[in-house]
């Protein structure tokens, strides 16, 4: 079961990265959670660059879509997938980053 969560987590991770659905992405972007006015880019558009980033978020909202956590336990569980998640989608993303060249 973990491995059929990792991997629907490197496909929403990649789904992100490539701007597969346009128009989330543009609401991601237009929000203005920590935006660098100087730099024209907020948190979401600067996440998106990085698989390992986009990979942690990712991680942790497949998992509690999943199973939400109920106790401090669960909250542990979601933790440490999201960091599972993270290392799974930058190694999935660099393996077939080597492949396509």
């Amino acid at each position: 079961m973990v491995l059929l969560l990792l991997a629907a987590s490197y496909g929403v991770c990649f789904g992100l990265m490539n701007e597969k659905v346009p128009s989330l992405n543009r609401f991601l972007y237009w929000l203005p959670v920590f935006r660098q006015p100087d730099f024209g880019t907020n948190f979401f558009s600067r996440m998106f660059e990085c698989s390992y980033c986009t990979g942690f978020h990712t991680g942790w909202v497949v998992w509690v879509t999943y199973q939400p956590p109920l106790s401090v336990s669960d909250a542990v569980e979601v933790i440490w997938f999201a960091f599972a998640s993270s290392v799974f989608c930058y190694s999935a993303d660099t393996i077939l980053q080597h492949i396509e060249r």
